[in-house]
């Protein structure tokens, strides 16, 4: 898939950093196990489940008892596609997230360039259904909880329908969290870029509100960066420079084996001086301080 929104499109680029070698993988862990590490986020510009020693990261995890938190786009490649591989997901990972970048045939096709629309829905709804038969059969052993991470772009979200569609779903089917995010831009796009792809800050104050209200009588937990509405339609300075990076905790190791605190893309992919990468307009630190 190459989605149009991933930071690698939106800098033209077509390469990243390469796969991490199993070794540094290796070391990184066992590294942090001796500062009491607690769980480990396969995070790539890519679909985790597609890295050639996944399986090795998963008995490494599973033998270290260290849980995963992954995000994938649903497709389930391979071994994780089957029943014997979900379930084994289940039980390693704390949460699993599946993207969600469009929730009819014509957008999710545009979003997710390769995917089935339809496939995916199934998908999820087999991996739901798995969790749920895994918690009722095996008591008090931890099973990961399943959430979306929806990412809010005009083309998607112009209109209430799409919004109200994902959470009647996934109340219907059983996910535990939505994570409402908007989407991210770079500095260095262009203004048509940003014309086709972003919501218009009254857009977004009103998905905002409908959320808001539609949350409190939904059985699904809703959280994302959507809910600090008012200083990302605005662009505000997010005034916490002066409190605990919610990051501070968290290690983000390359695929060379460098590390980074701060998961911030305009540091990473973009331009680390423009203002979009310093602290006081860091929107991810804003937003993890207003989930509902």
């Amino acid at each position: 898939m190459h989605c149009p929104l991933c930071f690698l499109a939106q800098r033209q680029s077509k390469f990243g950093l390469g796969e991490m070698p199993f070794a540094i993988v290796r070391a990184a862990i066992e590294n942090a196990l001796k500062e009491g590490l607690r769980e480990v986020i396969p995070s790539t510009m890519g679909e985790p489940l597609l890295y050639s020693h996944f399986a090795e990261l998963l008995e490494l995890c599973e033998a270290s008892g260290v849980p995963l938190n992954l995000t994938t786009n649903g497709s389930f490649p391979g071994e994780w596609g089957t029943e014997q591989g979900m379930r084994r997901l289940l039980h390693a990972c704390s949460d699993i997230k599946v993207s969600c970048m469009g929730f009819d045939d014509a957008v999710f096709s545009e979003m997710m360039p390769g995917g089935d629309f339809s496939q995916w829905k199934s998908n999820v709804e087999r991996l739901v259904s798995l969790a749920r038969a895994e918690r009722a059969a095996s008591g008090k052993a931890p099973v990961s909880t399943i959430s979306l991470q929806v990412t809010l772009h005009k083309k998607f979200a112009s209109d209430a329908g799409a919004v109200h569609s994902i959470l009647h779903w996934a109340q219907s089917i059983g996910i535990d969290r939505i994570k409402w995010n908007l989407a991210m831009f770079l500095s260095s796009v262009s203004d048509e870029f940003i014309r086709q792809y972003a919501l218009e800050p009254d857009k977004i104050l009103a998905l905002n509100s409908l959320l808001v209200q539609s949350a409190k009588s939904s059985k699904v937990r809703c959280e994302g960066s959507l809910f600090f509405a008012p200083s990302l339609a605005a662009q505000e300075p997010c005034g916490v420079d002066s409190l605990p990076c919610p990051f501070d905790d968290e290690l983000w190791v390359l695929p060379d084996g460098s590390l980074q605190h701060c998961p911030n893309p305009e540091r990473r992919y973009g331009n680390p001086a423009s203002p979009a990468a310093q602290c006081s307009r860091c929107l991810m630190r804003c937003a993890s301080r207003r989930n509902l």
